[in-house]
């Protein structure tokens, strides 16, 4: 008896340990072939789709070399899924249609790993502008960039070759443009692209500019993913974002970069790094974001409106307003404000039920009763944990993170030459984005060189809702220990506009104008002490001033401790340059 309930005990064991081994499935085994430079989408999409069916726990491996993407690879509905290359100097993937590479869809526990991702044709060009009129310029496109013919132009900006990133201070500029459907780029003659301009431009003889064709689809799509870690992953080009997730849970993001390739003057089209409603934490470790067109990271949720009151536990919410879709299921906490003060929370209640009435409008039911009106907004409550270590931002077109959510602490991180500000707090009901950050803490970071070009303002860390609020509405910020470096054309250290519990202490600055370092409006409860500062131009007096453009509450003064005893210390740089 003891051996047979000992053979038992084996067995189990064995199928136990068999269910959870990971089984390898090799892309080339159902006819991807590397540098070959034919279409290897369905051999890789049945291979992904063969590791889904054989079920959790496996592996889609590619080889060393270049892999070519006609159109999207979808995971759907995995669970404890590996994908796999060989590193990211070994195995790339590259886009050759203005599609998403990779999409991930209602999955868990997914690696994504070991792979590089690029685009040919890119999602741009450069050059030097060799002509000019009122309704086109006549480009001469620099190597390895390409005269695309045929396509819509509806972004341009100057570009500085020399530093690497978009142009600065006087000659900062860009234009967007909704140029007419059926006039697109064309070929002057060899390597001159003829670009249509919509109406008149600033550019002249001899600018060099960045043309961005596509503003539409990812390296990386993810869709209400759990469990994602993504590890050792390169993004030399995408049509738009890098890495964009909606709806995703526990995220590890570790070892990714998105970088220039080949003296190209772009990387990503778009942002380096998008979180649309993430929930309970997101990690991004030992990262970076290079020269890409628009900003480095960005995590928000989405406000709805209201479109009908049924009774005082059941409302209507209209969802079809922006590219985010609403995703609130029962439990889920949800803020609610006016249409007089979009970003200042009224009430936090709790979904009961929800019930799909269209594609764009659903009932849901709450716990209790709200005291809410149609045109108030509601934006998820549950907020992400947001944790950003060593990460590097530079060159950009763009801001370095925006931060429209709460419970942040970045440290340890680069924000090197991004034309606008280096931290940006901004709730918008333009982009229908937020909620309002708080609890959050920079710390031991370095800025060098931040809000000298495109999008300028007054702070290389930047408050400012869309629209202003005469109220305080980003709190509890702290901003310690760190290196800043401005400069010719940085034109200030904080804008804080709608800002409360604001401390600035234990910083290094270093400037060469005097510019005010602080700039305020509609904020209160602004502290600083304990910062050296290394003033390299003229005196700075006063150290803050108000805004004087309307809406502008300057009321709140005294409730401001900038004293110019705040900037007289005399510790060296708590982060030093890399």
């Amino acid at each position: 008896m003891k051996l047979i309930y000992r053979w038992w005990i084996f067995i189990i064991t064995l199928f136990e340990y068999s269910s959870v081994q990971t089984l390898n499935f090799s892309v080339s085994m159902y006819g991807a072939k590397p540098d070959d430079n034919i279409d290897d989408t369905n051999a890789i999409q049945s291979t992904i789709n063969l590791a889904m069916q054989y079920g959790p726990n496996n592996a889609v491996v590619f080889g060393s070399g270049t892999y070519t993407i006609s159109s999207p690879l979808v995971i759907r509905d995995a669970i404890n899924l590996t994908i796999t290359g060989q590193g990211m100097d070994k195995t790339l993937l590259v886009g050759t249609m203005p599609t998403n590479i990779l999409v991930i869809y209602t999955s868990q526990q997914i690696l994504l790993t070991s792979l590089a991702f690029d685009v040919i044709p890119f999602s741009f060009t450069g050059g030097y502008v060799v002509n000019i009129t009122d309704t086109y310029l006549d480009l001469q496109v620099q190597p390895p960039h390409q005269a695309d013919v045929g396509r819509q132009v509806p972004h341009i900006y100057r570009f500085d070759p020399v530093l690497m990133r978009p142009a600065i201070g006087p000659k900062a500029y860009q234009k967007k443009q909704m140029p007419p459907p059926n006039i697109n780029t064309t070929l002057v003659s060899s390597n001159i692209l003829r670009v249509p301009l919509a109406s008149p431009s600033e550019f002249v003889i001899g600018d060099a500019i960045v043309v961005r064709y596509v503003f539409r689809p990812h390296a990386i799509d993810i869709q209400h993913a759990t469990d994602l870690t993504v590890r050792s992953i390169a993004i030399y080009g995408s049509w738009c974002m890098g890495f964009f997730a909606s709806h995703a849970r526990r995220v590890n993001i570790i070892d990714y970069h998105v970088l220039r390739k080949d003296q190209r003057w772009l990387s990503s089209s778009a942002d380096c790094i998008h979180f649309a409603d993430a929930r309970e934490y997101i990690n991004i470790f030992d990262s970076q974001c290079i020269g890409m067109s628009d900003d480095g990271l960005n995590v928000h949720a989405t406000y709805f409106p209201i479109s009908r009151i049924i009774n005082s536990t059941t409302i209507m919410i209209q969802t079809n307003v922006s590219a985010d879709q609403l995703d609130f299921d029962a439990g889920t906490h949800l803020e609610f404000s006016s249409s007089a003060e979009p970003f200042t929370g009224y009430a936090t209640a709790t979904i009961a039920s929800m019930t799909e009435i269209s594609y764009d409008t659903r009932i849901f039911t709450f716990t209790d009763a709200i005291n809410a009106s149609v045109g108030d907004s509601v934006c998820v409550a549950d907020t992400p944990v947001l944790t950003v270590r060593n990460l590097t931002i530079a060159n950009n077109r763009g801001r370095g993170v925006l931060l429209e959510t709460r419970n942040i602490h970045i440290t340890q991180s680069v924000f090197n030459g991004i034309s606008g500000s280096a931290v940006y707090f901004q709730p918008s009901q333009s982009w229908r984005e937020g909620p309002t950050a708080r609890n959050v803490t920079l710390d031991y970071n370095l800025y060098i060189n931040c809000n000298e070009g495109i999008d300028q303002y007054s702070g290389m860390i930047l408050f400012l809702a869309d629209p202003v609020q005469l109220v305080p509405i980003v709190s509890d910020i702290r901003i310690t220990s760190s290196t800043f470096i401005m400069g010719a054309y940085s034109n200030g250290l904080l804008q804080i506009g709608n800002g409360a519990n604001v401390s600035l202490s234990g910083n290094y600055i270093v400037t060469n104008n005097s510019v005010p370092l602080v700039t305020l409006c509609n904020s209160r409860n602004i502290t600083a002490s304990n910062n050296t500062l290394v003033n390299q131009g003229s005196k700075i007096d006063p150290y803050y001033i108000y805004l004087t453009t309307s809406p502008c509450n300057v009321s709140l003064s005294s409730l401001i401790d900038i004293p110019p005893s705040a900037f007289n210390s005399s510790f060296g740089p708590p982060v030093s340059r890399q």
